[in-house]
């Protein structure tokens, strides 16, 4: 019986050996000098959390992108949130998306930016609580991007079968639920579809490993595809877009349930109102973001119900 990698963040090739993925990196920011932190996301920086100090902000966001990208996608959002509270923020980074949500449940943080599945899951079983959502070309959804080599011949995701795939996270909506929902569709799993199958961790890792044909295909979160398209091409440019599936309720912005409410409220409203200044509309063009909204539980529903199907049909 193979072992659920959901249940200990492993990462998985399937046929080969499991490799552990290090704990995450804790990084703390003061206000305005977030940005000097960049220099703490090497390798070999990890250490276990350290007692929160009294009136710090502790955010954590899912590793939908590598450890250096999400502090060089997210510090601006970091340090104007930091400014606007006036309190330092600490930023705790965890591998794996189970990891983040496990944060939450023990209320070891206050916020966190997390995907589409983790919320679903995170809803379910702690009572997560949305905050807001970013708006992205007028648009608050999000989709899966089905890539392969700019070179392969494949034109499909049933095309993919027999090769070598990458998801990113098993609880990742667009880079696991998605196309495995979409697999299943097709009566088949990923097991027996594939000829192997990786786990890299994040989307960027994806992407690099199509570009680099360590895989044959991957299925990424087109946010992080286009922006990394728009900003750094390196591996994007050697991948080419064969199917987008969705559309996907968008990654939230989510604090644990016992937050208190003046605060849960003031994280709110500054980040719905941050495209209203100055310097938040320059720290939103950066991330391509128009906005942030508010969202509702409802617009997960499609997420849901590609989660029952999958459990059911492995029942």
């Amino acid at each position: 019986m193979r072992k659920d990698p959901r249940a200990n963040g492993l990462a998985k090739v399937r046929n080969k050996k499991m490799k552990i993925i290090p704990k995450g990196r804790i990084f703390r920011a003061a206000p305005v000098i977030v940005g000097i932190m960049i220099g703490c996301l090497t390798p070999g920086a990890a250490q276990e959390a350290a007692p929160p100090k009294k009136d710090t902000v502790r955010i954590s966001i899912s590793a939908m992108i590598s450890p250096k990208n999400t502090f060089v996608y997210y510090q601006g959002i970091l340090g104007y949130l930091s400014k606007k509270l006036g309190k330092p923020v600490e930023l705790v980074q965890r591998p794996t998306y189970a990891e983040v949500n496990d944060l939450v449940e023990k209320r070891d943080i206050d916020l966190a930016f997390v995907c589409a599945g983790p919320y679903v899951a995170g809803k379910k079983k702690l009572n997560m609580e949305l905050i807001a959502a970013p708006v992205v070309h007028g648009e608050q959804v999000y989709y899966s991007y089905i890539i392969v080599h700019k070179n392969s011949p494949i034109r499909s995701l049933k095309e993919l079968r027999k090769k070598n795939f990458a998801f990113t996270d098993p609880n990742s909506n667009t880079g696991f639920i998605v196309p495995k929902y979409y697999i299943t569709k097709m009566g088949e799993t990923i097991d027996l579809f594939f000829g192997q199958y990786i786990y890299t961790k994040s989307h960027d890792n994806s992407i690099k490993a199509v570009a680099e044909k360590t895989a044959d295909g991957a299925a990424v979160d087109n946010l992080i595809w286009e922006y990394l398209n728009g900003t750094d091409p390196q591996y994007t440019s050697q991948t080419r877009v064969i199917e987008k599936l969705g559309p996907y309720g968008m990654p939230p912005v989510v604090v644990n349930p016992g937050l208190d409410a003046g605060m849960k409220a003031k994280i709110r409203n500054i980040l719905t109102t941050m495209h209203r200044d100055k310097e938040g509309r320059a720290i939103l063009k950066k991330l391509f973001i128009d906005r942030f909204a508010a969202i509702k539980d409802g617009d997960y529903a499609s997420v849901r119900e590609m989660q029952a199907w999958i459990d059911k049909s492995e029942k």
